[in-house]
């Protein structure tokens, strides 16, 4: 009886946090909040149901700790600001001291690893969705406001060497870009703080002591749209795609 029941509750509790991931991209972010609840509620059922089990073949004390490692290795993977030559290769940093970052996500993160002049580059940003909104120059990103160039934390570029980006130099570590945007151009604004909550709210006097410059960078409009933000290398641009909006951000090795 008792080995039914966790086995009802592994399935039941595997399905909901695998259908939650799946979801949880699909939806607007006001229902995020209920729905995290519930995903949350199946991981400690499903972590429950796994130390029931795994006590029975290798004790207590063990099933407690391979319970605690699996539920916390994403944690140790994401949280601590490994060096950038490490950072790169890993999944990008989340900031778990901020409430969000513990629920689900309407916008998934989003990763782009590159090189620039032989050099190991990663960006990590958040991946909003249009759900048939007008976004960029509409109510929710509008022109000549600071956006966070994405969703949730700030997007940050990660970088093993000195490099130059938009004309800015750029040390080796992490660097958050934030931009206003434009009809025609966008001001990218390159901020040395990562820490904080990516929300443009969080952007203090403090926050913009830290930046190592701003750069005027072109946008142009390309007659497909796309759903959802990406950006990608072309040669040796980083490129911001969407809706129908593209905007090139020129990378380049520093001045040896």
């Amino acid at each position: 009886m008792v080995r039914e029941r966790v086995r009802r509750v592994l399935a039941v509790a595997g399905l909901v946090l695998v259908i939650g991931l799946i979801v949880a991209p699909t939806l607007p972010p006001g229902a995020l909040l209920p729905l995290s609840i519930v995903w949350l509620a199946a991981l400690v059922a499903l972590a429950r149901a796994a130390y029931t089990v795994l006590a029975q073949w290798i004790g207590r004390g063990g099933a407690l700790a391979v319970v605690f490692v699996a539920a916390a290795t994403p944690i140790f993977l994401t949280a601590p600001r490994l060096p950038p030559h490490l950072a790169v290769r890993l999944p990008c940093h989340r900031n778990w001291f901020w409430l969000p970052a513990w629920l689900l996500r309407s916008s998934p993160m989003g990763s782009l690893t590159f090189e620039v002049d032989g050099s190991p580059a990663k960006l990590c940003y958040g991946r909003p969705a249009l759900r048939g909104r007008k976004m960029l120059g509409g109510s929710n990103v509008p022109f000549g406001r600071l956006w966070r160039t994405g969703a949730n934390e700030p997007t940050t570029l990660i970088t093993t060497s000195f490099i130059v980006v938009a004309g800015v130099p750029v040390p080796s570590g992490r660097v958050a870009l934030y931009s206003i945007p434009g009809p025609e151009s966008w001001e990218l604004i390159l901020n040395q703080a990562t820490s904080q909550w990516g929300i443009e709210s969080e952007y203090t006097e403090q926050v913009r002591t830290t930046e190592l410059g701003r750069a005027i960078v072109r946008s142009e409009t390309v007659p497909e749209s796309l759903e959802r933000l990406t950006f990608y290398i072309n040669g040796t641009d980083l490129v911001l795609a969407w809706e129908r909006t593209r905007v090139r951000i020129p990378l380049a090795p520093a001045s040896r």
